[in-house]
């Protein structure tokens, strides 16, 4: 089984969403409370953004749910719905990183944005969101990347049976909601 999890991260990942560690539409829940992470501490993404806030998120947006959160290196979080054992549903990966300075977070932003134009992948601009965003699809995920001071982050979702571009409104709802939530 935790072979299997691993795969299914791995996926995400490969979605262009490797973690860098460098030193709303719809309702939205209830704010958690913020932890405070300097740049040589790790966010801790599933406390920042608990299970059921995200599953509440995804719902309101029409694309499916989550029913487990995984923390992973760095500070970053894995969500997953199970509802067979094996058969991976939902795959979401939410994962920011604290840069020493606003300026490096807009250059790695800018370093995944010419990575997505270098392997010929589309990316579209999202005004209002954060400093700076765009959203890409690969690898049959929707992938939003974005820059909140000096965070520079990522929410990748997948769900199977749905073309990338229907999951666009979850993963903007989810951006809003990280965004506030690091303010």
């Amino acid at each position: 089984m935790k072979r299997i999890h691993t795969l299914a991260l791995a996926g995400l990942l490969l979605a262009g969403c490797s973690s860098q560690d460098q030193t709303g539409a719809g309702p939205t829940a209830p704010q958690a409370a913020t932890p405070s992470a300097s740049a040589d501490t790790p966010l801790d993404l599933c406390q920042l953004m608990p299970v059921a806030d995200v599953a509440a998120l995804l719902q309101a947006n029409g694309a499916d749910t989550v029913t487990e959160q995984k923390a992973g290196a760095g500070g970053m979080c894995a969500y997953l719905h199970v509802p067979q054992p094996g058969d991976y549903r939902t795959r979401l990966l939410i994962d920011f990183t604290r840069m020493p300075s606003a300026d490096q977070a807009k250059a790695a932003l800018a370093a995944r944005r010419q990575d997505f134009a270098d392997r010929g992948v589309a990316v579209t601009p999202v005004p209002d969101l954060g400093d700076e965003a765009f959203v890409a699809e690969a690898e049959g995920a929707e992938g939003l990347k974005l820059r909140i001071g000096d965070y520079q982050g990522q929410i990748n979702l997948q769900v199977e049976g749905r073309q990338p571009a229907t999951l666009r409104p979850a993963v903007l709802a989810l951006g809003k909601q990280v965004t506030a939530r690091l303010h």
